[in-house]
């Protein structure tokens, strides 16, 4: 038995012995590497819908309130937010090296990470004009762990550094085990909701993402040690009152494995959290199309005034409409324009109104219809034409580059993210031509040759 594999024994013994959970007989922990997928939960016999796989107590849950950081710095742990109160309570377990209780799990969890904030300038440039290079975080970061978790362990070293008071590490590697410990909770921990549920939840029991932003963080051993899939989905992390449990939602046959789900992420953001992209995940894949790019397309078009310009984009932010970007997603077999998010379609809309019909629309504090007129589509063509130049490689090339052996595995990751971000821009490219072009048929034939977007805007 090689060492991952004694870890991985050693880990499911503790879990059993010391952490209290309970772990039906029906799975076991597997070592999937030759597939590049690390450890993963196998169906050892055939299960059913609605067993529980394995039970974790609460107190087994690696979180900054189960942490005996919690006791010997309660004020600080409660002065931080939920993200960081974690982070300092990783770093002060993993600390303790064989005195945590977590000492087995913190053995199977990983030290390296494909995560996009360890990949070099470079690396990164792979991923041409992928907007997700904007979404990394990393410089946000090093100033949080620098000006402020650095700092805070520096100022209780005796807490987090009983036998040398901190000399034996230096900032630099302080900053490296943050990094770890981030990218582990980034890419393995839960949000864990209190024993009794207190969260405004919509008619679909979803919370804000400001509620879910506010639960504490935590680590569930083995719950993370299961893969995720879109497609093959078949279990759930319910949150109960003393523990929380896994559940099979479908049957599972013996020898099949046992996924998670992380929801609708695109591989671009599938590969900046966890690492990783998969086909099964292509479904969610969207390109982001950044304001200012709509913005300096439209003021062309329509020859707007700065001032103008300026003014509408600050009605619109009024109306929560403005954002950095806007995502356009594959295109549907039904409701095929659904691709352009009602909130694109409004601030098109808007920018292109005559500035007395804008001016009457804000006096009366309203909107236009964000319908895909004639006019929308042509300016969409125009913004996805700009936007698809951004990339220095076209689609037909990147194709066959990956039809190729492309051995560095991070290469490989990046060509799949812009590869599925090209498809959706010639997708949306195709849709538009098709739109624009209908109406322009349409008007040639029809007496007057009036375009549907001027008397859908003469009546709207």
């Amino acid at each position: 038995m090689d060492d991952f594999e004694q870890k991985s024994t050693a880990f499911v013994d503790w879990l059993r012995s010391s952490a209290g959970a309970t772990v039906s007989d029906k799975i076991s922990l597997h070592d999937l590497r030759h597939r590049g997928a690390g450890r993963g939960v196998i169906a050892a016999q055939d299960i059913h819908e609605g067993e529980v796989l394995f039970s974790i107590p609460r107190k087994a849950v690696l979180s900054a309130a189960n942490s005996a950081l919690s006791s010997a710095l309660p004020q600080v742990v409660d002065d931080v937010d939920p993200w960081q109160a974690l982070i300092l309570a990783m770093i002060y377990e993993y600390l303790r090296g064989s005195e945590t209780p977590w000492k087995p799990y913190f053995d199977i969890l990983p030290a390296h990470f494909d995560t996009l904030m360890f990949w070099s300038d470079q690396e990164l440039s792979e991923l041409q004009a992928s907007a997700v290079t904007e979404k990394i975080g990393k410089d946000d970061a090093n100033v949080t762990f620098r000006e402020n978790l650095i700092p805070l362990i520096r100022r209780h070293a005796k807490v987090f550094f009983p036998s040398d008071n901190g000399t034996s590490v230096n900032d630099h590697e302080l900053l490296e085990l943050a990094h770890r410990m981030g990218s582990t909770i980034m890419a393995y921990a839960f949000d864990i909701e209190p024993e009794s549920a207190n969260k405004n939840v919509d008619e679909e029991g979803y919370a804000s993402e400001d509620e879910d932003e506010a639960l504490p963080k935590g680590m569930v051993p083995l719950a993370d040690m299961l893969n995720a899939d879109a497609d093959r989905n078949n279990a759930r992390l319910h949150h109960g009152p003393g523990a929380l449990t896994m559940e099979a939602v479908s049957d599972i046959k013996a020898g099949d494995e046992i996924f998670n789900d992380y929801g609708a992420l695109p591989r671009s953001d599938l590969l900046r959290r966890y690492g990783y992209v998969t086909p099964n995940y292509a479904q969610y894949d969207v390109v982001e199309v950044s304001t200012q790019l709509i913005a300096e397309i439209v003021q062309a078009e329509a020859n707007l005034a700065d001032e103008e310009l300026q003014e509408k984009l600050d009605y619109l932010a009024d109306q929560d409409l403005v954002e950095s970007g806007y995502d356009i997603t594959g295109i549907p077999s039904e409701e095929p324009e659904s691709a352009f998010s009602p909130e694109m379609c409004l601030l098109l809309a808007s920018l292109v109104l005559p500035n007395k019909d804008f001016q009457r629309m804000k006096s009366k504090g309203k909107l236009p219809k964000p319908d895909m007129t004639p006019q929308m589509a042509r300016l969409l063509e125009q913004i996805i034409a700009k936007r698809a130049a951004e990339y220095p490689t076209s689609l037909e090339q990147d194709k066959t580059l990956a039809a190729t052996d492309v051995s560095d595995i991070r290469k490989s990751m990046a060509l799949a993210v812009r590869i599925g971000e090209k498809e959706i821009l010639e997708q949306a490219h195709a849709l538009l031509q098709s739109i624009s072009q209908g109406s322009e048929s349409a008007k040639r034939s029809a007496p007057g040759g009036d375009s549907g977007f001027q008397k859908k805007r003469k009546t709207a």
